[in-house]
């Protein structure tokens, strides 16, 4: 099924190091996007007031979105248990 969407996740963490650290570890991987897939799906991430802010736009198959928001929840755990190390 096509869609076109627009999600906004936010992750609060209280805490502007901790949030700023998780917004730049999940950003690379954002532009590390495959080129043939940056037509249909953008994705940025920003930190403020110790909030993690991620914005997508997608225009495609349903299950594209979805692999997507899946990508980006694991990265944000994997950054967050970098950081307790």
């Amino acid at each position: 099924m096509k869609i076109d969407a627009r999600v906004e996740i936010t992750w609060h963490y209280g805490d502007e190091r901790k949030a700023k650290a998780v917004a730049e570890a999940i950003e690379v991987d954002n532009q590390a996007m495959p080129s043939g897939l940056k037509k249909s799906l953008n994705v940025r991430t920003r930190w403020e007031n110790g909030d993690v802010i991620t914005k997508v736009k997608y225009s495609g198959e349903i299950e594209t979105l979805i692999k997507t928001l899946d990508d980006i929840v694991f990265s944000v755990k994997i950054a967050e248990e970098t950081l307790e190390v």
